[in-house]
């Protein structure tokens, strides 16, 4: 049993004891795609209790139990929490291999995209949904026009140009490619700092590392202090081993509690999601450094394949094995 822990890595004991109460009533039956952009998953059923994380459109997802019209989900990664009813669609196990195996199309465009009523319509009053990077359709293309017929979800359909997506299976056996995984990153600068945020149109610290990874296929786990324990571990003191991509942990260096995460670029500089997504470097002597203590880092592109670090080719949940 994974437990929720809050975006700095500390678990909640709150959902720790609702989890306990119900991993019994797990079944293969209970299944749902995200049916909206962004769903939020909070800490205890209720709009009212802390947003704990998201999920966005297409995302497949385990239920556990179900409260009034609330479902305690757990995500691809492992993390779980509730979500309301009318941002899921509801799965049966043969629905979910049908769509394991349908011809899908993931969002890949690093700005929100737009599926449509008709093929180029570009106005407001002709959108079905907004799509962010990382979103997962079913859809076919339409012969002689760079746009796919898309299928969401819940059954709506429209249609999304060519350039916002990539099919599912190049999305997911992609090779690590630590400019992709910078590039969305970049692309949210300025964007604000929301606790719980786990999509593009905002995030916490390690939202952000997780959907930057995602754009690269690779499937991190939620928190700071999980991803912390994931990866091939770099001491503060070798920064000459420090490559794009990195992983860097900041917190309490007597207790050694993370508190932060960041993702590296190069020459001491990384990015990162604290007040907003901005720039900063580890280095003392830049005009960028920060105080908050770093820790240590984590290389992620070595370690693919071992614990907490999964090429999406390889998770069960997206492609039938």
């Amino acid at each position: 049993m994974v437990l929720l822990a809050a975006a700095g890595g500390v678990a909640s004991a709150d959902v720790a004891a609702q989890t306990e109460a119900v991993d019994s009533v797990v079944t293969a039956e209970s299944w749902a795609l995200v049916k909206v952009p962004v769903a939020c998953m909070r800490s205890a059923k209720g709009h009212s209790s802390e947003l704990a994380s998201q999920a966005v459109m297409g995302t497949p997802v385990q239920l556990k139990q179900n409260d009034g019209d609330w479902w305690l989900a757990v995500t691809p990664e492992g993390y779980e929490g509730w979500i309301i009813d009318n941002s899921l669609a509801r799965k049966t196990a043969e629905e979910m291999s049908r769509w394991r195996g349908a011809k899908r199309w993931v969002v890949t465009s690093l700005d929100v995209a737009y599926i449509e009523k008709w093929p180029g319509a570009g106005r407001v009053r002709c959108r079905v949904s907004d799509v962010v990077n990382g979103s997962i359709v079913e859809g076919v293309a339409v012969p002689g026009m760079e746009y796919i017929k898309a299928v969401l979800p819940d059954g709506r359909e429209g249609y999304i140009s060519t350039s916002a997506v990539t099919p599912v299976e190049e999305w997911a056996s992609q090779p690590f490619d630590s400019g992709r995984i910078l590039d969305l990153a970049y692309s949210m600068e300025g964007s604000p700092y929301l606790w719980g945020g786990t999509s593009t149109k905002s995030a916490d610290c390690s939202g952000f590392s997780k959907i930057a990874y995602y754009n690269n296929g690779i499937i991190i786990r939620r928190d700071a202090g999980q991803q912390a324990k994931t990866g091939c571990r770099i001491e503060p003191a070798d920064t000459a081993s420090l490559k794009a991509g990195d992983l860097l942990f900041f917190g309490n260096p007597e207790t050694r509690r993370v508190t932060h995460v960041a993702i590296y670029d190069t020459d001491g500089m990384y990015v990162h999601s604290s007040g907003r997504v901005k720039r900063n470097s580890i280095n003392p002597r830049s005009q960028s450094y920060l105080t908050t203590p770093y820790l240590w880092a984590v290389n992620i592109s070595g370690c693919i394949g071992t614990d907490g670090i999964t090429q999406a080719a390889q998770h069960p949940w997206y492609f039938n094995k």
